[in-house]
């Protein structure tokens, strides 16, 4: 997606496709890009399983689409974190959808931490400012006052 990439700053064509997982979802190693500036791998937001809970119903790995976090162990019918790197900081959905909490994420306190020594909000809204000015310039939005409107009719 132009927009995400510009946005984001990355290029999914610089992100190394790994594999795919049993239902044919091509895996990218997301360790290997930056958020925000800081190395993935030093930003422990990824889901950890408690077993006890779990039911093996299956929605983690399925509702996990993107990143593809998540392998299944058909022998013991459940989810395994096979690259918890992958995950998008900040994500939680297969946590929300878990019908027994048994996908567990660090506190937000860790998360604000790292968005704020990452100065996320300050970049984020650095990014949004340049892409306003250069939808502007190719005519593809318009500004009025705080509001940009697109010129697409689709």
């Amino acid at each position: 997606m132009k927009l995400f990439s510009f946005v984001r700053g990355d290029n999914m064509s610089e992100i190394p496709i790994i594999g795919e997982d049993i239902l044919g979802r091509k895996i990218r190693d997301y360790s290997k890009i930056k958020w925000w500036g800081i190395d993935r791998k030093e930003i422990p937001w990824y889901p950890q399983i408690d077993y006890e809970r779990c039911i093996g119903c299956g929605l983690c790995f399925m509702t996990c689409g993107g990143r593809i976090v998540y392998d299944w162990d058909f022998e013991k019918m459940r989810p395994v974190v096979a690259r918890p790197y992958n995950c998008m900081v900040g994500c939680d959905t297969c946590a929300k959808m878990c019908p027994r909490d048994a996908i567990i994420f660090p506190h937000i306190g860790v998360l604000r931490k790292y968005r704020d020594e990452a100065l996320a909000v300050t970049k984020s809204r650095k990014k949004l400012e340049e892409l306003r000015k250069k939808l502007e310039k190719e005519g593809k939005v318009k500004s009025t006052g705080r509001h940009i409107f697109s010129n697409n009719k689709g």
